[in-house]
């Protein structure tokens, strides 16, 4: 306001000096007048139109009434900071958790794509000896090791007992790597 006054030029003959003094006293006046009338309509504000009537008082606002004492507000205090520390830890273990989960799922991710790479090759493998399926494979390979494990010991029966053990030893070792050739 005072600046405006001293800018418009309807005052210019006036000093700057009393136009201060006269903005100051304005201001003294009106806030004398004011104070009172505020002081009043916060009053008429809190006791009629903040009041929350008793009946409708929760117990848990009761307690804002009360007055508490040094040694209780120290006490609430230090609740806070440990609801607020109790509150930091939460947010850390959150974003570990969250960094072992980001781990985990790429680790799994990562043995999806071996296990898928795992199952490409044996297919391959198994294409490439003409058996398809890993049971007919092995049911394969044991109906040949049978085989030999019969032609071995039908040797063995067919064998004279003159014949010493190192002929034998030579005899069983070759017809044993012919076996297996074949």
């Amino acid at each position: 306001m005072e600046k405006s006054l001293l800018e418009s030029s309807v005052f210019e003959d006036i000093p700057k000096e009393d136009i201060a003094k006269g903005v100051d006293l304005l201001r003294s006046r009106f806030s004398k007048k004011i104070e009172p009338i505020c002081s009043k309509l916060e009053r008429f504000m809190s006791e009629v139109i903040f009041k929350v009537p008793d009946h409708v008082l929760l117990p848990e606002d009761a307690a804002q009434r009360t007055k508490h004492s040094e040694k209780e507000h120290k006490k609430i205090l230090k609740e806070i900071e440990s609801i607020k520390s109790d509150i930091q830890m939460e947010k850390y273990k959150k974003v570990v958790f969250r960094g072992k989960l980001k781990e985990a799922t790429e680790t799994h991710e990562n043995l999806k794509a071996a296990a898928i790479e795992i199952e490409t090759t044996s297919q391959k493998v198994l294409r490439e000896n003409k058996t398809m399926d890993i049971k007919e494979n092995s049911e394969f390979i044991l109906a040949k090791f049978e085989r030999c494990r019969a032609q071995l010991k039908d040797l063995q029966e067919s064998s004279s007992p003159t014949e010493t053990k190192e002929t034998n030893k030579l005899y069983h070792q070759k017809e044993i790597n012919d076996l297996l050739e074949n």
